[in-house]
């Protein structure tokens, strides 16, 4: 099946890394027709679902490459209801979108489709970078839930913490699915945990502070997330507490008000030396840190490590490790 891939801007490279592990973890092979920063054309050996997709803008089932669109089969089309609308990308030279929305709308028209600018029962997609042009038929397009879940619309919630989006997109770096079994040990008020937990996996999470513990449960009843154990405790006990391996471990390291604090970071530090101990060969560990020049432990390999920016002069780092 071919699709094409429009992924969002806010961060491109950690878009594309997304959206690898997102195949990955679905077992798809992937050929990549057509490679731009924000555009991919790519066929598959199965379908793909993209609802856990945090910057996956939106995607469309291939139809056509603009070249070949005269010799197109309109067939399906014919007295169904369409709109047209035209996605530019990677352009050094403006287009007209609006007249080559009119042009390709009219190829339809003419072919038996009907135009329905309101609500149109197929919704068609025009991409166009300054060298191709491909049209697609939308088949997903990102929500508004992300914004919905944002930190200070939860029952319980912090001044800082992860955005949901940044929380998704770590829970999928660490290539986890339905039913696998996420440790978060720094769990805070729980926003990596809500996002694992809408992506139906098995949850676990451990905070020093019982304030923290009795929100983070707050904060995933009100999401309806089941399967979940949360307990105040010490991070570097969680082998005595929950006495089982993860399939990964995904969290946002503490971090003090001066974030060269020498504490700070010697926990992130030996979390890591510990992290290998809880989880399985070949098992994720995706974690955010304030800190760019992490150590990192021989038992762990770096897989990649991406900047985002929080707010004013402020950072953070995502780190994906695997256990070796």
């Amino acid at each position: 099946m071919m699709y094409i891939i429009y992924l969002s801007g806010e961060n491109v490279s950690l878009a594309r890394e997304e959206l690898k592990s997102v195949m990955v973890t679905q077992k798809s092979k992937v050929e990549i027709i057509h490679d731009y920063p924000r555009l991919l054309v790519i066929n598959t050996d199965k379908k793909i679902s993209f609802s856990d997709c945090a910057f996956v803008t939106e995607v469309s089932r291939y139809l056509s490459n603009l070249d070949d669109i005269k010799s197109f089969d309109f067939t399906s089309y014919i007295n169904t209801t369409i709109n047209v609308r035209v996605i530019k990308t990677n352009l050094n030279v403006d287009i007209n979108g609006t007249l080559l929305e009119r042009q390709i709308g009219h190829l339809f028209h003419t072919n038996g489709a009907i135009i329905d600018l309101n609500d149109p029962e197929h919704l068609i997609r025009i991409y166009k970078t300054d060298e191709k042009g491909f049209m697609g038929e939308l088949i997903f397009l990102q929500s508004q839930e992300f914004s919905k879940r944002k930190a200070s619309l939860r029952p319980f919630h912090r001044p800082v913490s992860l955005d949901p989006k940044i929380a998704r997109v770590m829970v999928n770096l660490a290539q986890v699915k339905a039913g696998d079994h996420v440790l978060d040990p720094f769990v805070g008020t729980g926003g990596i945990l809500i996002e694992a937990g809408l992506m139906r996996c098995r949850i676990a999470g451990i905070d020093m502070d019982e304030v923290m513990v009795e929100g983070t449960k707050t904060n995933l009843k009100s999401y309806k997330i089941p399967n979940s154990k949360i307990i105040k405790g010490d991070a570097f006990d969680t082998r005595n507490i929950f006495g089982e391996n993860f399939d990964a471990i995904v969290t946002d390291f503490p971090y003090g008000k001066n974030t060269k604090d020498d504490n700070v970071r010697n926990i992130a530090e030996q979390f890591l030396e510990y992290a290998p101990s809880l989880i399985k060969t070949g098992g994720f560990v995706s974690v955010a840190s304030n800190f760019s020049d992490l150590k990192i432990p021989a038992t762990l390999k770096l897989k990649n490590r991406f900047e985002i920016y929080i707010h004013k002069s402020m950072s953070k780092w995502i780190y994906v490790f695997e256990v070796i």
